[in-house]
């Protein structure tokens, strides 16, 4: 205690209990097919815009830019995207000669994909003094320049870093990598020439490019999850990012699609007067758009383990849900009732760690595949977005039901009230149109046959709890057990549960009624204390949506009666 001796008001600071706040739950985790980017990477995007300059464009044989699209248009803010790809996915390249036709150099497609082939490369070189510029145009609309470079590693120009790392000049390259060949002899010449490089006419374009879709396999979609695993891929990559609350995987639905005609390459850009040299791509050397690789033909049973290993995925971490796609059947056909609800008894998290959506949605196509204006997409995209705005606006103990889905024209089949008395205690969550209201989400269940979670909400709200008491809680280990401690955990986590009760998301006309904390000896009996450990025990009462609004009316003697429950 300090000492006073002036007379005064006086200020002392103590230490409170460690405050437990709330996580962010509407952060969505997506596995799928992209045009290009990191394979196997787990990458954050807060937009459409930043996937799209990350991971390119919508493609036809891929779902996963709809399903970013359909969760940014829904009210998600923030996602990770993990790009797949099968064993044949391979870069494209382009190697550079000197003047003695030696292959010095080699130019690379920052990640693999057919995209690649779609690079020009103008090479200029001043043999006397040493230098060569190198300028790169992709898909002939955008362009990077990267003049006075060298090929002397000693040189602060040294072609290898500028293109890696850029310089105050100018940035790192988006699209390329540059290196030199192994295995040269000493002293050979690195000054690339254009003439041996056969770059003399305009320019030329990497090749050899795959995508790797046609070699994908289910493995590819889940990854192996031990922990001795010598590297995570699709699900699995998942595994060091915390932050993800939902996770969705679109594209194990993905089918061979129509070809069309190519699309011929847009003009050529104007020359721009800033540039020292001739328009890129180069007309001399013309573009030829191969067709796109067409996916395999994933089974049912395909189908089946993906869900499944989602399902096993969200229960091993606890803080996460999956949002399952109703398969179809050959051709892009929707499910029939009968086959959906095979589908859903095969389909069980016990705790409620998935939710099974019926049936898909059709969307404007910004590509129109095989001509059509209308593109058919698994909703998941769309559903997540759907968590995330109720997580946002509301809370996530708000049922993420009777929303109008953005972003959706139409859906691939229409459920009426019949046929949704039938799915929906089966735990499929309809997708439907409603005249004057759009077409909206009209079930929040679980895929799981326990009451207790019956109900997506009531899932999610229970793992951000755990979660949350979990990490404002790590402190507690290894400090004495005593009644300081005790009282402290209590104090926490009851200031922790009497917001989320305060806010709605806890039932109870009192705190008493929504929610207890006990940390005393009757849940520490010296025994378990002896052994090391701290028991607390918490008790919540969830808030259920109100699924089912019955009013009763009926005729007293004089006045009429309204019962609601």
């Amino acid at each position: 205690m300090p000492e006073y001796l002036t007379p005064g008001v006086y200020f002392e600071f103590l230490d409170t209990a460690p405050v437990v706040r709330g996580l962010r739950t509407d952060i969505a985790g997506f596995v799928g097919l992209a045009e290009r980017g990191p394979l196997n990477e787990p990458v954050r995007m807060e937009s459409l815009r930043q996937f799209q300059g990350t991971f390119g464009n919508f493609i036809p044989n891929g779902y996963l830019a709809y399903a970013v699209k359909g969760f940014f248009e829904n009210g998600g803010r923030t996602c990770f995207v993990v790009r797949i790809a099968g064993l044949t996915a391979a870069r494209s390249s382009l190697r550079l000669k000197n003047q003695l036709g030696q292959e010095v150099i080699q130019i690379t497609a920052k990640n693999e994909g057919v995209w690649g082939d779609k690079m020009a490369v103008l090479l200029l070189t001043q043999p006397s003094r040493g230098e060569f510029s190198l300028i790169v145009a992709h898909d002939a609309r955008e362009r990077e320049s990267f003049s006075d470079l060298s090929v002397d590693p000693d040189s602060d120009r040294y072609f290898v870093r500028i293109v890696r790392d850029g310089d105050d000049r100018v940035g790192a390259s988006r699209w390329i990598d540059a290196a030199v060949l192994p295995g040269l002899p000493p002293g050979v010449d690195l000054l690339p020439d254009p003439v041996a490089s056969g770059l003399d006419n305009g320019g030329g374009f990497l090749t050899g490019g795959i995508d790797g879709i046609a070699s994908l396999t289910v493995d590819d979609f889940i990854g192996d999850f031990s922990v001795l695993a010598p590297e995570k891929k699709g699900l699995s990559a998942f595994d060091g990012v915390d932050e993800v609350a939902i996770i969705a995987v679109p594209d194990i639905q993905i089918q061979p699609v129509p070809l069309t005609p190519p699309v011929p390459p847009p003009p050529e850009p104007p020359q721009d007067p800033c540039l020292p040299h001739p328009g890129l791509p180069p007309t001399a050397i013309p573009f030829t758009p191969l067709p796109p690789e067409q996916p395999p033909l994933f089974s049912p049973a395909d189908v089946y383990a993906v869900q499944t290993a989602m399902i096993e995925h969200c229960e091993h971490y606890y803080d996460r849900v999956a949002v399952l796609d109703a398969p179809t059947r050959g051709g892009g056909a929707t499910f029939s009732l009968s086959e959906i609800q095979s589908w859903r008894s095969g389909l069980e998290s016990q705790r409620g760690f998935g939710a099974l959506y019926y049936p898909w949605v059709k969307v404007v196509d910004p590509i129109r595949v095989g001509g059509n204006p209308v593109r058919q997409v698994p909703p998941s995209g769309h559903i997540a977005g759907l968590y995330a705005r109720g997580d946002l606006s509301i809370g996530v103990h708000k049922a993420p039901a009777n929303e109008e889905l953005y972003w959706a024209e139409d859906v691939t089949r229409v459920v009426n009230d019949e046929e949704q008395g039938v799915l929906n205690p089966e735990g499929i969550n309809c997708i439907r149109p409603f005249p004057g209201r759009g077409i909206r989400v009209y079930g929040a269940r679980t895929v799981s046959s326990d009451s207790d979670w019956r109900y997506v909400n009531v899932r999610r709200l229970m793992s951000m709890i755990e979660e949350a008491i979990d990490e404002a809680t790590q402190w507690a280990v290894f400090e004495p057990h005593d009644y300081v401690i005790r009282q402290t955990l209590t104090i926490s986590i009851s200031g922790f549960l009497s917001a989320l009760w305060q806010q709605g998301a806890l039932v109870g006309a009192t705190p008493a009624e929504a929610y207890y904390v006990k940390c005393d000896d009757e849940t520490n009996p010296p025994a378990s204390v002896n052994e090391g450990k701290l028991i607390t025990e918490i008790g919540v009462a969830p808030t259920h949506p109100a699924e089912f609004i019955v009013f009763r009316i009926g005729r007293t003697v004089e006045e009429l009666e309204i019962v609601e429950r």
